[in-house]
């Protein structure tokens, strides 16, 4: 087992560095990609750098890139990488997505700066924090500093409404990266007494060598349901209120004490109280009934131009359950912070434990989890059995609906409108409706029939097609004054960003190689070929070919002067159909990889 100190190596720090460097480059390039199109002002994110900031987040972004460039060369001078450096280092017909190629560029850049006798000043400064960061490891004097609270719509922005909010804390850099590498050293050293149940934010790796995920999930589901395929089988499925934003500080460190010392009797040779003390530092920064600002705090949600913004929580008299004064506790952790994965992990771990001793198929993804069994009554009481453990740890379980309540019979119709709503369910019986079954069940953005069809939960779908009506619009209204560019420089980044967002960064060239990036195809890579999945891979791809066309009729060609060699070459508008729609990069390609 590795020692804390060996996390906090130069290199670990290094990489971390140079992939918020690369995070950053990108959010300024969609940006400037934006920017190039129209001379709106509103558009012009060099404006906004300029300008006083108004709000916590903008200082904090203002003060992170500031130091970031003061660290890290300018990005005009990061060295270019070779042909073979762009490929993957485990199958070279596969390039490297745009963010890994800016990420092995900058370490590129960092390495040969190193070699060089009279190092530039940012390089200077980039060993000096690095140091810093180092140190830490060694001492035990480390506090996390607080975070700034950052508001985040739950929804549309409503004029004249209430507008719902969820608090995402964001912490310094320095603050980030210890946390990173505190996080990875107690995941490693913690995971082995985590159980096989739980899926979320784990170090073991499944038997393609690769960490386990939400489609290892929906794999064993499938699985459980081939080995069981000539019984009845029943569902119960459970999801939290307001998870980390209930988490009990007393609670969570009186389990991860416990666990610690588990730990500690294994590994003798290892010191662990470096890596504790950031842990509590941590609970220490933020607690949600203490730090998080109210709705009549005009000047915080002003700052952030949200009106009638607010923090939702849970109701005050459904916390009597539990608490008699909550004031008197510290309460929920840090949303978007590097250990509140790690924390949901302990505080659920005793839950799993409970769950095992019964004669279930049982998995949880973080504060989500689903029951499968073969009769109603062992699924009716490891659902009893997870209930009252969430009791003890004082949590919010959206109250379960039996499965008289997720159906009404209306004029002999049966409506399933209560299932498809309901957040915690069951037991109910998983097969035909005729049959007083439910045909499908849901769990980590897939949806899988009693059948063993899988397709796309019906959420995340809506959220996929919701995002490229957003992409649409947002360049629709960027170039409705000042378009600086032809009408088909704006069309075609348009469909770009439309095509990168859905299947990755392909082109003619590559459409049929593994993408690496992070696209909608690869969150939902487990899709079988079905009726079920053809249907909302193809309204996936006919919704995006209606909002390009529709920008495409809608776009007037601006008066703009050119070059006399432009004028001769009219720019064909290019049809983006098979080789990059949805249905051709997840249907056929699973055709084909099926034979």
């Amino acid at each position: 087992m590795r020692t804390f100190e060996s996390y906090f190596s130069k290199n670990e720090i290094l990489k971390l560095i140079c992939k918020f460097r690369v995070k950053l480059a990108k959010n300024k390039s969609k940006k400037h990609l934006l920017h190039l199109l129209t001379s709106n002002p509103a558009f012009n994110y060099h404006i906004k750098l300029n300008s006083e900031p108004e709000n916590d987040y903008e200082v904090n972004q203002k003060e992170l890139t500031d130091f970031l460039l003061s660290i890290l060369p300018p990005r005009k001078k990061w060295l270019k990488l070779g042909e073979q450096s762009r490929r993957k280092h485990n199958n070279k017909n596969e390039f490297l997505s745009s963010n890994d190629k800016n990420y092995y560029s900058l370490l590129k850049t960092i390495k040969s700066e190193r070699k060089k006798i009279t190092k530039a000043n940012w390089f200077i400064n980039l060993e000096k924090f690095v140091d810093e960061v180092m140190a830490v490891s060694h001492g035990n004097e480390y506090e996390v500093i607080k975070p700034i609270i950052f508001p985040k719509l739950k929804d549309k922005l409503k004029k004249g409404q209430p507008n719902e909010c969820r608090p995402i804390c964001i912490y310094s850099l320095k603050d980030r990266i210890v946390l990173s590498l505190t996080n990875k050293f107690l995941t490693s050293v913690l995971d082995e007494q985590f159980q096989d149940s739980s899926f979320a934010f784990r170090s073991k790796r499944n038997s393609e060598e690769n960490i386990i995920s939400h489609h290892d999930c929906i794999l064993g589901i499938g699985d459980f349901r081939d080995k069981n395929a000539e019984s009845n089988l029943f569902v119960a499925e459970c999801d939290m209120k307001k998870f980390y934003d209930t988490v009990n500080h007393k609670i969570a460190t009186h389990i991860f004490q416990s666990l610690i010392e588990r730990s500690k009797n294994r590994y003798p040779e290892i010191n662990f109280d470096i890596s504790i003390k950031i842990f509590k530092s941590y609970l220490k920064s933020f607690a949600y009934n203490v730090d998080i600002p109210k709705p009549t705090n005009k000047d915080y949600w002003d700052s952030y131009k949200i009106e009638k913004g607010f923090f939702g929580w849970i109701d005050k008299n459904e916390f009597r359950k539990h608490y008699f004064c909550f004031s008197r506790n510290r309460i929920g952790v840090p949303q978007g912070g590097a250990l509140s994965g790690l924390i949901a992990n302990i505080y659920l771990n005793q839950v799993d434990i409970e769950i095992k001793k019964y004669d279930v198929f049982y998995l949880r993804f973080c504060d989500d989890m689903i029951i499968l069994a073969k009769d109603f009554e062992t699924c009716d009481r490891a659902k009893n059995a997870y209930e009252n453990e969430l009791k003890k740890l004082k949590l919010f379980p959206h109250k379960f609906k039996s499965s008289d309540e997720l159906k009404k019979v209306d004029n002999n119709k049966i409506s399933l409108t209560e299932f498809w709503n309901g957040k915690s369910k069951g037991p109910y019986k998983w097969g035909k409706v005729e049959e007083n079954g439910f045909p499908w069940i849901g769990f980590v953005g897939y949806e899988m029939d009693y059948l063993g069809n899988i397709r796309v939960r019906k959420k995340s779908l809506v959220k996929e097609l919701s995002k490229q009506k957003t992409i649409i619009r947002e360049i629709k209204n960027a170039v409705k004054t000042g378009m600086r560019k032809p009408k088909g420089t704006v069309t075609e980044s348009a469909i770009n960003r439309l095509i990168g967002m859905s299947v990755g960064r392909i082109g003619l060239d590559n459409f049929d190689e593994v993408s690496t990036d992070m696209c909608w195809k690869n969150g939902f890579r487990e899709l079988t070929v079905n009726p079920h999945s053809i249907r909302q891979i193809k309204q996936l791809d006919r919704n995006r070919s209606k909002h390009y066309y529709k920008l495409l009729n809608e776009i007037e060609e601006p008066k703009l002067k050119f070059k006399e060699d432009d004028r001769k070459e009219k720019r064909k508008y290019l049809k983006y159909n098979k080789p990059f729609s949805y249905f051709h990069q997840i249907i056929e390609r699973q055709r084909r990889s099926n034979l």
